[in-house]
C-alpha cells in the first residue's frame, strides 16, 4: 500500500485498524533505522484523521522526533497537519546525555512523570517511541522496565527477523498484553553514526541559536549531580589541607554522611582519595575537574523537577555561589532545581565529549 510518499506495508495498517477500535496505551520499539518513527507518524495521522487525539511520548534522548537531544517529551496531537509542523512539546523530561547508558534511572522516572501528565489530557491513545537502544544489558534492563512501568496495551515490535525478541520474552506471559510483530518499513535505512552525530549537532544548534547568558543564585535551587550541592561546604583550613593530601588545587569541597566532594582545578592524585576518605571518614571521595563541567549540559527544571529547557554550564563561582549558563530559557527564575548531565556540548551544537 502507498500512503503518500511512504510505502507503507499492510501488516501496519491492519495493526492500526487493530488500535483503534481497541485503544493502548502502545509502546514501539525496534533498532535503529527499523521505521519506529515513520510508524509512530503513520500511527498518529491515522487516529487525528479519525478524530482520536494521541498523546506521543518521544523517549529517544538520542534521536528525537523533535525537540533536542538529551530529553524525553510529551506532545498532543489531535491533527494530522500538526506532525508536518515543530510542535511545542507539554512536558519534557531531561535525561542528561543522547544515550540511555548510564542513565537508566533518569529514563526511567522521566517516562514515569511523562505518562502521568499524558493520562491527565485523557487522549484517545498513549503513544511511547523507545529509542533505538536494542543490545545489551542496559537495553534489557531499559526496556523491561519500561514496559513494566507503562502497563501498554500493544507492544509494536518492528524487526526483520528476531532482533528484539529476547526484549519481548520476558512479557509473553503478561496479562493483557498484545505483541504485534511487524516489518520494517521499506524505507528504513540505517544511518551512519557519523549521520547521527550530525543531526544532533543541527538538533543543539537550532535549539541554542539565540540563547542569552543567565545567571543562577545556587541557593535558590536545589542540584543534582555526582555529590556536588549537598554537603556542607567546607572552609578554608579543609580545603588547603585537602589540596596537599591530593596534591592538587582544590577550589570547593563539600562533606556529607557518605561522601567528600571535591572540585579542583589542574591535575591532582587519584592514588591519594583513600587517604582524604581516610581522613574524612567517608564511604566515597568524588572528585571532579572545574575544566570538565565548562560547556557541561544542564538541566533547568521547575518546582516539579520537569525540564523547561537545556543550559549549557559556563562559570561556577563558589564566590559568589552563582552558576551561568547559556540557555534559550528567558524566565530563568521558574528554576528550581538543576540536574547535570554528563554531555559536554557547544553552543553551535557540537558534541564535546563526555564527562
Amino acid at each position: 500500500m502507498i500512503q503518500g510518499a511512504l510505502k507503507i506495508p499492510s501488516e501496519w495498517r491492519e495493526t492500526v485498524e487493530e488500535m483503534i477500535a481497541h485503544g493502548g496505551p502502545a509502546m514501539v520499539i525496534g533498532a535503529p533505522g527499523s521505521g519506529k518513527t515513520t510508524f509512530c507518524l503513520y500511527l498518529t495521522g491515522f487516529f487525528c484523521r479519525h478524530g482520536r487525539r494521541v498523546a506521543w511520548i518521544d523517549a529517544d534522548p538520542g534521536q528525537p522526533f523533535s525537540g533536542p537531544p538529551s530529553v524525553i517529551s510529551l506532545a498532543l496531537y489531535s491533527d494530522a497537519a500538526d506532525l508536518l509542523k515543530q510542535r511545542n512539546h507539554l512536558a519534557m523530561s531531561f535525561i542528561g546525555n543522547t544515550s540511555p547508558v548510564g542513565h537508566l534511572l533518569e529514563m526511567v522516572t522521566g517516562l514515569q512523570k511523562l505518562i502521568t501528565r499524558a493520562r491527565l489530557l485523557k487522549p484517545d491513545l498513549i503513544l511511547v517511541n523507545t529509542c533505538g537502544l536494542v543490545n545489551g544489558g542496559a537495553a534489557r534492563e531499559l526496556k523491561f522496565h519500561e514496559i513494566d512501568m507503562l502497563a501498554p496495551r500493544y507492544v509494536i515490535a518492528l524487526q526483520k527477523e528476531n532482533e528484539v525478541e529476547h526484549l519481548l520474552s520476558p512479557h509473553a506471559h503478561r496479562s493483557g498484553l498484545l505483541i504485534q510483530r511487524i516489518p520494517l518499513s521499506p524505507d528504513a535505512c540505517v544511518s551512519t553514526r557519523e549521520a547521527r552525530l550530525a543531526v544532533r549537532e543541527s538538533r543543539f544548534k537550532n535549539y541554542f541559536r539565540g540563547a542569552g547568558f543567565h545567571d543562577i543564585t545556587l541557593s535558590d535551587v536545589g542540584i543534582h549531580g555526582p555529590g556536588f550541592g549537598t554537603g556542607e561546604r567546607l572552609g578554608f583550613r579543609d580545603v588547603n589541607r585537602l589540596s596537599k593530601i591530593v596534591k592538587g588545587i582544590v577550589v570547593h569541597a563539600e562533606l556529607s554522611a557518605d561522601m567528600l566532594f571535591l572540585l579542583v582545578d589542574g591535575e591532582y592524585a587519584g592514588d591519594e582519595l583513600y587517604t582524604a576518605k581516610e581522613a574524612y571518614n567517608v564511604r566515597e571521595v568524588a572528585v571532579f575537574k572545574h575544566s570538565e563541567m565548562d560547556h557541561l549540559l544542564v538541566g533547568l527544571n521547575d518546582e516539579q523537577n520537569l525540564c523547561l529547557g537545556l543550559g549549557i554550564l559556563r562559570e561556577l563561582d563558589m564566590k559568589d555561589l552563582i552558576v551561568r549558563v547559556i540557555t534559550p530559557v528567558s524566565d530563568t527564575s521558574r528554576v528550581r532545581h538543576i540536574s547535570l548531565g554528563s554531555l559536554r556540548v557547544s553552543p553551535a551544537g557540537g558534541e564535546l565529549g563526555r564527562w
